[in-house]
C-alpha cells in the first residue's frame, strides 16, 4: 500500500520555473516604470526649486521694463563651485534681440541638474532643461518649461506640464 496520497503532492518544476518566468517579465517591466516615476517626481521637486528664480526675476521685470541683459544676469547664476544640491549649472540668458536701453522682453532659464536628480541614467547626457519667461505688454509673464536643446532631459522624466517643445 502506497503511504502517500494524492493530495499532499507539491509543484512540479515546470511550474515552478513558469512562475519564476512570469515574475521575471512582471519584474522587467515595473522596475524601468518605477525608476522613470521617481526620476519625474525629483524632476518635478527641481522644478519648484525655481520658483525662486522665476520670482526675481519677475520682480526685476516689474523694476526696470525688461529682463536682464549680459551684464545684470550674474546674479541668477548657479555654478558647480556653489554646491547647489538639485542644479549643477543654471544661466539666465536674454532671447532674441537685447540691449542694456531695450532689455529684453523674453528670458531663458538653463538649467543643468546634479546626476542624483536622474540618478545618473543615461550619464550627462540627459541632465537639461529650459524655462522660458515671455513678457507681455500688459506686464504678465508666463512661464513655459521643457527640454533643452543641448542634452534634453528624456520626454518621459519632464511633468506632464513641461513635456511641450514648441
Amino acid at each position: 500500500m502506497n503511504q502517500y496520497s494524492t493530495s499532499t503532492r507539491g509543484f512540479t518544476l515546470i511550474e515552478l520555473m513558469i512562475v519564476m518566468a512570469i515574475l521575471a517579465i512582471l519584474l522587467a517591466t515595473a522596475i524601468p516604470a518605477y525608476q522613470n516615476f521617481t526620476i519625474r517626481a525629483s524632476v518635478s521637486e527641481a522644478l519648484a526649486g525655481l520658483a525662486p528664480i522665476k520670482t526675481d526675476l519677475a520682480e526685476f521685470y516689474v523694476r526696470n521694463g525688461r529682463f536682464p541683459v549680459s551684464g545684470e544676469r550674474e546674479q541668477f547664476q548657479i555654478t558647480p563651485a556653489d554646491q547647489h544640491p538639485t542644479f549643477r549649472n543654471l544661466n539666465v540668458h536674454g532671447v532674441g534681440a537685447c540691449n542694456a536701453n531695450a532689455g529684453c522682453a523674453q528670458s531663458r532659464v538653463e538649467v543643468q541638474l546634479q546626476r542624483r536628480v536622474y540618478r545618473g541614467v543615461g550619464g550627462d547626457s540627459h541632465s537639461q532643461m529650459r524655462l522660458e519667461g515671455l513678457a507681455s505688454p500688459n506686464g504678465t509673464i508666463t512661464w513655459k518649461c521643457g527640454p533643452r536643446d543641448v542634452q534634453p532631459l528624456k520626454p518621459e522624466w519632464l511633468p506632464a506640464t513641461c513635456r511641450e517643445t514648441s
